[in-house]
């Protein structure tokens, strides 16, 4: 038996932090080596943070990071080691993972494919890696390597390479034995379980041993990396991580047998005349065309499947590691408190997590996220002076505040030990209703104006404490509220950290009843108790402005992250909600895409927000929409736009 140790690490870093990464990755290698592993394989641009974004156009940017390699490659001995970086060759930026043995790098791995959809935008800086002969980047070979190691013959690929087939280096990938992926793929709801899918997959598929590699933690503001390192062979998963652990690093580790992967290969056909051919540099391939078989006939929108778990969102086969839905209500709930923290930690500068707590639901989940995160910081006090000292609440009461949004808001601050103070907007409001009178001439402001001045007045309040506390606000707006601009600009959306603009509303209800469960919280009951209302206006709540979230939740998803056609939406709807009846379900839909098409110019004022769903609508990162557009249903008339 060929048996040898090998492992893959999650590490969080920080961009640009180069010796605080660097003296992370030390860490890992030396414990590797005690370990006595032969292979390790590090996450894609661990030496620099990703997202470096348009910062690695900077030439200092690649200088320090290949200082940083060199200074890790000096710790390196007998373990092999992959680490990621940015290089440049012949004046081009690439995508690079470094293998790292005997105190010297040894080549680089180039990335061939560099994804520029969603909240990636690699192909902006980088250059792909289009195969052919090598390339040399710093005297050393580049691009599509086989490394014979004395242990085994091993390739590597970065992230992207992994979701797709590329035939011109699959000669390489065939040969190795190991293959290591570095990532920094990060989390969104179910992505854990069809990574790991993935990963599986390519073992099967090369009948080799898979090393997957992954970031953790916030990247350098909006993404959550969720670790899950892995080692896979061909007949299952070896080992695996944690996801969104808390800790620095963790490492993961699997002894594998390498006579096992000759065996298979040597007894499996399809791999020989696959990897014969291949060798020969040949490729071959046909295409059946069946189109001339006259028009099918595609089932109605009728038939379009519905998520058993009640929620488009939640959809997802049997839920992250088959745990059901339970579990993807822990994963969000886990990715979202650690962003928060990692946010707080990273960018050094807050001493204070601080909300304004409304009594209702977003602000609950925020205030929620805020006092776990506390417990996650770093320091020695005891869990409750965490909590204590690190976060505070305020609620600013207005015009239209009832008793029982005070008494939600104040028993959830007693159990979760946060500080808890009202302050009052009255005299503020009425001084600007007198002023909105006054510029307006004399006529009476609108009932949107009025709305809006108290969501500016405690806007500006908030901003003012934290300015005095050094603290941290924690924007409260949610994905179906940022969809259709259900909140004021210059008002709720102002502060420096919008952790749920990426969680719709009926989701973050489900999430507050999972943590109700999960953490014994019996204050949330009355906060869940409550209709939701942004309390602007006498007797107002959300769905009356707006239409019942279940219905709005499903149009977003619909049409937002299906991109289907109105009437198509329409079909799936009649199914989803048949007591709504057509006509109320077709005035609705309007509704939704007249308000989301008009909002746009809200959404690109939006502050800096966590992505943690697939469906992403900042346009800083997922969602490039026009501010300014024809209607897709008339194709003609522009869309409105007002001050809201």
């Amino acid at each position: 038996m060929r048996l040898v140790r090998v492992a893959a690490s999650s590490v969080s870093v920080k961009v640009g932090a180069y010796a605080d990464n660097l003296a992370l990755l030390k860490e890992v290698v030396r414990t590797a080596q005690e370990r006595e592993v032969s292979l390790l394989c590090l996450p894609e641009m661990c030496l620099t943070g990703y997202m470096l974004e348009d910062l690695v156009q900077w030439p200092q940017v690649t200088e320090a990071a290949w200082e940083s390699l060199e200074e890790l490659a000096a710790e390196v001995g007998e373990t092999a080691v992959f680490a990621g970086l940015p290089v440049r060759a012949g004046g081009l930026l690439y995508n690079g993972l470094a293998l790292l043995w005997k105190g010297s790098v040894r080549g680089v791995t180039l990335k061939r494919f560099l994804p520029s959809y969603s909240v990636f935008y690699e192909g902006r800086n980088f250059t792909p890696w289009r195969g052919g002969d090598v390339v040399r980047v710093r005297g050393l070979p580049a691009g599509d390597l086989l490394y014979r190691l004395p242990f085994a013959d091993v390739a590597a690929q970065i992230c992207e390479d992994a979701w797709v087939w590329p035939q011109e280096n699959l000669s390489v990938l065939l040969q190795a034995e190991i293959l290591c992926n570095a990532s920094a793929s990060p989390f969104s709801l179910f992505k854990p379980d069809l990574r790991r899918r993935v990963v599986q997959g390519a073992a099967e598929r090369l009948i080799c041993y898979h090393v997957f590699s992954n970031l953790v933690g916030l990247d350098s503001a909006r993404l959550v990396f969720d670790g899950g390192a892995m080692v896979a062979g061909p007949e299952g998963v070896a080992a695996s991580g944690p996801l969104l652990h808390p800790e620095p690093w963790r490492l993961v580790e699997a002894v594998v047998d390498l006579d096992e992967i000759a065996r298979m290969r040597s007894e499996n056909t399809t791999f020989r005349e696959a990897y014969t051919a291949q060798r020969k540099d040949a490729v071959r391939g046909g295409v059946v065309d069946l189109r001339d078989t006259g028009e099918w006939a595609y089932l109605p929108p009728s038939e379009y499947p519905l998520p058993q778990e009640g929620s488009f969102f939640l959809r997802g086969g049997d839920g992250p590691s088959r745990g059901g839905v339970e579990a993807a209500l822990d994963q969000l709930l886990d990715a979202l408190v650690l962003g928060v923290r990692d946010y707080f930690l990273k960018a050094g500068v807050f001493r204070k997590f601080l909300v304004a707590l409304s009594g209702g639901r977003d602000s609950a989940l925020a205030l929620l996220a805020a006092a776990r995160a506390a417990l996650l910081l770093p320091g020695e006090e005891d869990p409750e002076e965490k909590v204590a000292g690190r976060v505070e609440a305020r609620y600013l009461s207005g015009p239209f505040s009832s008793p029982a949004t005070l008494d939600a808001a104040r028993g959830l601050c007693r159990e979760l030990g946060v500080p808890f103070g009202v302050v009052s907007i009255e005299d503020e409001y009425r001084l600007a209703e007198k002023a909105l009178r006054e510029m307006a001439g004399g006529r009476e402001p609108s009932p949107l104006a009025l709305q809006n001045a108290q969501a500016r007045i405690r806007g500006a309040m908030m901003l003012g404490w934290a300015n005095t506390v050094g603290g941290l606000i924690l924007v409260t707006s949610n994905l179906s509220e940022v969809a259709v601009g259900y909140f004021t600009t210059g008002g709720d959306n102002q502060g420096g950290f919008s952790p749920l603009a990426d969680i719709p509303k009926t989701l973050i209800s489900r999430m507050l009843e999972r943590a109700r469960e999960r953490w014994s919280l019996e204050s949330l009951d009355a906060v869940l108790a409550m209709a939701p209302s942004a309390e602007l206006a006498p007797d107002q709540t959300d769905e009356k402005d707006l239409m019942p979230y279940e219905v709005l939740d499903d149009i977003l998803y619909l049409y937002a992250w299906k991109k289907m056609r109105p009437r198509e939406i329409l079909g799936v709807l009649e199914v989803r909600h048949p007591a709504a009846g057509k006509d109320r379900l077709e005035r609705w839909l309007g509704r939704f895409l007249a308000l989301f098409d008009a909002s746009q110019w809200k959404r690109e004022q939006s502050p800096v927000a966590l992505k943690l769903l697939y469906l992403d609508l900042d346009p800083k990162t997922g969602f490039r929409y026009p501010v300014l557009k024809g209607d897709l249903r008339k194709g003609g008339s522009p869309s409105r736009r007002g001050e809201g």
